[in-house]
């Protein structure tokens, strides 16, 4: 592809970013109108999935494919003063390109909530029939019980014997609490990720145009609408003009391109002599990420020579074993998840990974620059447990408590040894927060950093249609702009949201 002329000739709808919610709206667009439509990708795309260049290990869904990283690194949270890393997928399709591809979609209060807050067409009712659109598109499917590992399968007994039901739908919009296998988009044991289901289908039509390593700098503004944007190709910088503009860079990366636009808050930007063009005090505010207590355990010979000889099956999924339940500070719906992991360590043993997830967080983080170079490491601090009532911290205290006594109870309770880090004894509920703070984990979910909500909300950022208040032809299209975190992995629901808006922002004029 000539790449000069591609983004110089008639572009009607520009996306920034390949990831989940960009490829997904990409591909629909294109579809369903004559739209000529560019998709701009700061990682590679590798094109379809049957022409055979895609890496291995971002196709296996068995493991994290992380070789194709944007490099993020920030704080935890105010106890933090350590950076560590937050993996994003820098690749067509994002990050799910590398994720455990657990397809949940949350709970029926999520979106009610959101259209409560003043965005109209959120409900659940109303996003229902995009999420069945985006789950077919996916090709999610539920496991099979047989493709249960041993240890997922001594989980589920265990969790089940510990009061939590066994469920068969864990997608189940009004249940509040269930153990099982939780739904996938793993296809023949590939990661089935949005470019394979979103862009292949339509990589032949004429209207669009898909052009990877390319890094969007900022957007071009005058007279308050958005006219283009300056991008980084093959170390040149690029002015591709467009009719409509779409961020769909994800939680970091959207606040990101308009912070270096100038909008944003004025104060912040003038600090690091970036112009305020829009003030907009919400961009790169209310990060928000579900926040987890692991625990770690090596196995006994009994479930390490299972787990070799179901390993020795050739297949062996990371994440499928998964229960929803409440802490005592839950108000509505439900507030945790407990799901495993297993892995082995470098000299080939095995070891246990449980842990809890405070689905329902109250702590809140942010996004800012370091610099007006779009090269510059961003500044990303999630604020895990800074609620200034620690009920985060409270109901993470549950989940330890919750999933000690799963892991005292048959089958786990002969299966695994002691904790690894806390020893024989149990952790004490006095002794939970400080183990929870020393030990503390993330779920790679981060949003809501630059949320929707009506012009009323001084912390909105978009409205009901993705539509940057105060500024015309700028959209913003993935996980940044969900008001409030939802009970559920954050990639099906990225492309729910694009489900929704594609018929939009795809209608010009």
């Amino acid at each position: 592809m000539d790449v000069t002329s591609a983004v110089t000739n008639q572009i009607d709808v520009l996306i920034v970013g390949g990831g989940t919610a960009g490829a997904a709206l990409a591909g629909i667009i294109a579809r369903d109108s004559d739209r000529n439509v560019v998709l701009l990708e700061a990682g590679p795309d590798y094109g379809p999935f049957t022409g055979g260049r895609w890496p291995r290990e971002m196709l296996d869904a068995r493991r994290f494919g992380l070789t194709h990283d944007w490099g993020y690194a920030g704080l935890l949270g105010p106890e933090h003063t350590t950076p560590r890393p937050f993996e994003r997928g820098r690749i067509l399709g994002g990050s799910s390109s590398h994720n455990g591809c657990i397809a949940r979609l949350g709970h029926r209060r999520d979106y009610d909530r959101w259209a409560e807050l003043g965005n109209d067409g959120w409900d659940w009712e109303s996003v229902a029939p995009a999420f069945d659109r985006a789950v077919r598109a996916m090709r999610v499917r539920q496991p099979e019980d047989a493709e249960a590992t041993p240890f997922q399968e001594a989980f589920i007994h265990a969790a089940y014997r510990s009061g939590i039901p066994r469920v068969a739908d864990l997608n189940d919009p009004d249940d509040v609490s269930g153990v099982g296998l939780a739904p996938v988009n793993i296809d023949h044991g590939v990661r089935w990720n949005a470019a394979f289901a979103y862009l292949d289908p339509v990589r032949e039509r004429p209207n669009l145009r898909i052009i990877g390593d390319t890094l969007v700098d900022r957007v071009e503004l005058q007279s308050g609408r958005a006219v283009a944007v300056e991008a980084i190709i093959d170390g040149l910088r690029l002015r591709i003009p467009a009719e409509r503009i779409v961020l769909a860079g994800g939680a970091y990366g959207s606040p990101a391109i308009l912070l270096r636009s100038g909008i944003g808050p004025a104060d912040e930007l003038s600090a690091l002599g970036i112009t305020p063009l829009h003030p907009l005090p919400g961009v790169g505010r209310r990060l928000t990420d579900h926040v987890t207590i692991p625990l770690l355990y090596r196995g006994r010979d009994e479930l390490d020579h299972a787990m070799d000889d179901f390993e020795a099956t050739g297949w062996l999924p990371d994440e499928q074993a998964l229960g929803k339940t409440r802490s005592s500070r839950c108000r509505e719906a439900f507030d945790l998840h407990l799901y495993t992991l297993s892995r082995r360590d470098d000299e080939g043993r095995w070891f246990y990974h449980l842990a809890a997830a405070n689905m329902a967080p109250h702590s809140h983080g942010s996004v800012k620059l370091t610099s007006s170079d779009p090269l510059a490491p961003l500044a990303i601090d999630h604020g895990y447990l800074s609620d200034p009532d620690d009920e985060d911290l409270a109901v993470l205290a549950d989940g330890l408590e919750i999933l000690q006594e799963i892991v005292a109870t048959s089958p786990l309770a002969k299966l695994l040894g002691d904790e690894l880090r806390a020893g024989a004894d149990p952790i004490s509920r006095a002794g939970a927060p400080a183990f929870i703070r020393r030990h503390l984990g993330i779920d790679y979910h981060p949003a809501c950093t630059c949320r929707m909500g009506p012009a009323g909300d001084e912390a909105a950022v978009v409205d009901a249609s993705g539509k940057l208040h105060g500024l015309d032809n700028l959209y913003l299209c993935d996980a940044s702009i969900f008001p409030t975190l939802m009970r559920a992995n954050t990639n099906h629901p990225a492309a729910m949201v694009a489900e929704k808006l594609a018929g939009v922002i795809g209608r010009m004029g």
